[in-house]
């Protein structure tokens, strides 16, 4: 019987000891009208479809001091602004994860509401994860204004789907917001950026985005990732993925298609002085009926432009890219009615290396820089 009681204990210790992290951290569930009877009856949280960010935001402070994990079970959930907020949903805590069924969970901006859907913001928030969700800033039915922000940081955005920085508009905080990821989720129709996330180690994975004013995606500051995304552009839009004032950034596996009717300013885009860009392994295409301005647009400093497929519509007329920068290698990419522009705007003279790249109908103008092409592309 002791012998028993012994292994017992260890399996009970084992046990506790290899359960995964959100099932040790406390779970709340949110519901809203349109759920199912069955998800209702097990909520936390039942919103009554209209300002569901009330019950999100109150199951995100029902969790304990050690954060946890909100559920959004399958429904549309109604978002509208919270007076004298930046928002919407508002993330003003850390060690959070936000997750819901898929496309089934939709969080739809209402009309004339003119704030982001989703908006972290706070001192040293982090350790944040939004996942599986919808997430449509509705942008025609909510037209910008901005007049309150005009000239202040950050201030002409703040109209996003989802944004994370520390502070309000022309404000600063001692620590960043750190630590986020958005995975799995599809964000539409944004009035400025479908996604903007400002300070270290942001992560942008595997989501569907969409149109946006500004940048589908943008990071700031860096470290950080974009991988694994589709920006499907159907309508005006200014950039895809793009980093501002960031460093060590990377953006790989990405797939940009322009759709017809869409009209995409530009692929991919880093920012001047900016310092060590991965930009590997992306697609870009357009469809007939479809406009793109700049394959890439690359600035700054230490780029390593590798791996990329690249298809310019027309053959009459290449697609242009961009290369502003200084320090960087653009090897092993596959160029098809693309016209690379080296026009180094950094005054350093540092080299350019243009080399082993699958040129087709497409070339290279050297207009400025320290351009170095070994054998010739």
């Amino acid at each position: 019987m002791e012998r028993f009681t012994y292994i017992a204990l260890f399996l009970v210790l084992v046990l506790a000891v290899h359960q995964p992290s959100q099932i040790q951290g406390k779970t709340m569930v949110v519901a809203t009208q349109s759920s199912s009877e069955k998800s209702k009856a097990t909520a936390d949280f039942v919103g009554d479809g209209v300002g569901d960010q009330e019950e999100m935001y109150a199951a995100i402070h029902a969790l304990p001091s050690s954060g946890g994990t909100v559920t959004l079970m399958e429904g549309t959930y109604d978002i509208r602004k919270v007076e004298g907020k930046l928002g919407g949903l508002i993330i003003d805590r850390s060690n959070v994860t936000l997750m819901g069924q898929g496309t089934a969970t939709r969080l739809i901006l209402a009309p004339d509401q003119n704030t982001n859907v989703i908006r972290i913001i706070g001192n040293g928030v982090g350790n944040i994860v939004i996942r599986d969700l919808w997430v449509d800033q509705n942008r025609d039915q909510n037209p910008y204004n901005g007049a309150e922000f005009v000239n202040i940081s950050h201030g002409r955005f703040e109209y996003n789907g989802i944004k994370a920085f520390c502070a309000e508009p022309g404000g600063s905080c001692p620590e960043p917001t750190h630590n986020i990821t958005i995975e799995n989720c599809t964000v539409l129709n944004a009035q400025r950026l479908g996604i903007m996330l400002d300070g270290p180690n942001m992560r942008v994975v595997n989501n569907h985005l969409g149109n946006a004013h500004s940048d589908a995606v943008e990071l700031l500051e860096g470290p950080g990732f974009v991988m694994g995304n589709f920006v499907e552009i159907t309508g005006r839009t200014h950039v895809a993925v793009g980093s501002d004032r960031g460093n060590s950034i990377i953006m790989a596996n990405n797939v940009v298609h322009v759709r017809e009717g869409g009209d995409l300013d530009i692929a991919f885009r880093s920012w001047a002085d900016s310092e060590r860009h991965v930009i590997s392994n992306n697609i870009v295409m357009v469809d007939q009926g479809g406009k793109l301005g700049l394959a890439m647009d690359v600035r700054g400093f230490d780029t390593s432009i590798t791996g990329n497929v690249i298809r310019g519509r027309d053959e009459a007329e290449r697609l242009p890219l961009w290369l502003t920068g200084a320090g960087m290698a653009v090897t092993g990419n596959h160029f098809q009615n693309v016209e690379l522009i080296v026009n180094d705007q950094t005054g350093t003279n540092r080299p350019i290396l243009i080399q082993g790249n699958v040129m087709e109908n497409s070339g290279v103008s050297h207009e400025v820089g320290n351009l170095i092409r070994p054998g010739g592309d």
